[in-house]
């Protein structure tokens, strides 16, 4: 796929999801995100990596948003399917991120320094964005929370990148 479509879907995808989840139109990143996967499908010289490494962001993401509830840092708006866990659209959003893992961010493959930086930054304003527009609440002092944030970003980032990269190899 080529990286300018694939960086513009992703952030389609991200803002539709954000923005859907902040006023109660939940759904609308999900689809967009189903929408971005068929393109990306289509496209891709690497389907199968692709797949999994959405699988593993999705699931990498339900671990951890869960964990931020629990834990009393985040509150979402929308918290289907069940209070007390991640929301689905959040966990699309994560598969949505790792469609972007051997495509517009495959740079960062053999960076993986500097893909913690990134993760360490862009997490934590990633969900400062979610909570300007509504999708989520900060329920703990906002330093503990997003430095959580930069914390399990600047580990998720570059772990999911490795896979990527070691995936990448097999095929």
């Amino acid at each position: 796929m080529p990286l300018l479509l694939n960086f513009a879907a992703f952030q389609l995808v991200w803002f539709l999801s954000l923005q859907g989840a902040g006023s109660g139109r939940h759904w609308q990143g999900s689809l967009a995100f189903l929408a971005f996967l068929g393109l990306q499908l289509a496209l891709s010289a690497e389907r199968a990596a692709d797949v999994r490494l959405a699988l593993c962001a999705a699931a990498c993401g339900l671990v951890l948003d869960t964990l931020y509830v629990q834990a009393g840092l985040l509150d979402y708006a929308a918290p289907l399917p069940f209070a007390g866990i991640a929301p689905y659209w959040i966990v699309f959003m994560w598969a949505n991120f790792g469609l972007t893992l051997n495509a517009c961010l495959r740079w960062l493959q053999r960076k993986l320094w500097l893909a913690a930086l990134c993760g360490a930054v862009g997490g934590p304003l990633a969900y400062l964005a979610g909570v300007k527009l509504g999708a989520a609440v900060v329920t703990a002092p906002p330093v503990v929370v997003y430095g959580a944030l930069a914390a399990a970003w600047a580990a998720a980032v570059p772990g999911l990148l490795a896979l990527a990269r070691a995936w990448r190899r097999q095929t």
